[in-house]
């Protein structure tokens, strides 16, 4: 049935998306594996997933509500890391990826991403709702202002920083930070609603040890190293398209 399946929907041979299982079975074979589709036709979960399963028909089932179990095995690292754009990067790839892309994404010196990024260095699992507290007040996370690095730069301005969707993604793009889980709404009676939402880590605090960024490779020799590897799993991928998805 696999394969009848995958002729129709034109997917990849062998790599049908039906369980958390396979979700992360293709995370990690793949190395890259975004979750929506993009310039190299097939490499997606969306294009690999079992009709129907994407967002599944409750809270258990689908792609959607998969991918926190999937995260949650650290198997691999999950964030917006494709042209802002979700997607899983398998632990093998993890070093060499974020060793190229910390140099294409810095981090400013008192920009609003190195704010966040201490903040989250130093408190594991906030979510932007967090962050919002944290930094401009109404919770017990609320940071004083008199804390941050020169609190009359207009880049700290309360005013000038009522949405973090754009530093947090660019954040994620560089490898600074990555989703850590998803967490859930619930009712008085302790049942869950609504989407998941995500919280953030660095991959430093949620891999370890296990995590070693290359110290023997240049940033562009580390981008070779994934191209390599995507290659290998995706020959009718052109060079041209890998670099676009990785840049």
């Amino acid at each position: 049935m696999g394969d009848i399946l995958n002729k129709l929907f034109k997917r990849r041979p062998g790599f049908l998306i039906d369980s958390r299982e396979t979700l992360e079975e293709a995370a990690v074979k793949f190395g890259i594996l975004p979750f929506f589709p993009n310039n190299i036709r097939g490499l997606s979960v969306e294009e690999m997933c079992a009709p129907g399963m994407l967002f599944g028909g409750n809270y258990d089932e689908g792609c959607w509500e998969w991918k926190g179990p999937v995260v949650r095995r650290h198997t691999t690292a999950y964030g917006k890391f494709f042209r802002r754009k979700a997607g899983f990067v398998a632990l093998e790839l993890l070093p060499d990826f974020l060793n190229y892309r910390r140099k294409t994404y810095p981090v400013k010196p008192e920009s609003t991403e190195e704010l966040l990024l201490d903040i989250i260095r130093e408190n594991e699992g906030l979510s932007s709702t967090d962050l919002k507290a944290y930094i401009f007040g109404g919770g017990d996370t609320k940071r004083e202002w008199n804390d941050i690095p020169d609190p009359e730069n207009t880049a700290f301005k309360p005013a000038k920083r009522k949405s973090l969707e754009g530093p947090l993604q660019r954040l994620q793009m560089g490898g600074w930070i990555i989703i850590s889980d998803f967490v859930y709404k619930r009712t008085k009676k302790g049942e869950r609603y609504g989407w998941g939402v995500a919280t953030y880590s660095t991959p430093e605090l949620t891999f370890g040890s296990d995590l070693i960024l290359p110290s023997d490779k240049s940033p562009e020799e580390s981008l070779e190293t994934v191209v390599s590897r995507m290659k290998d799993n995706w020959p009718a991928a052109s060079r041209k398209s890998l670099l676009s998805l990785l840049q």
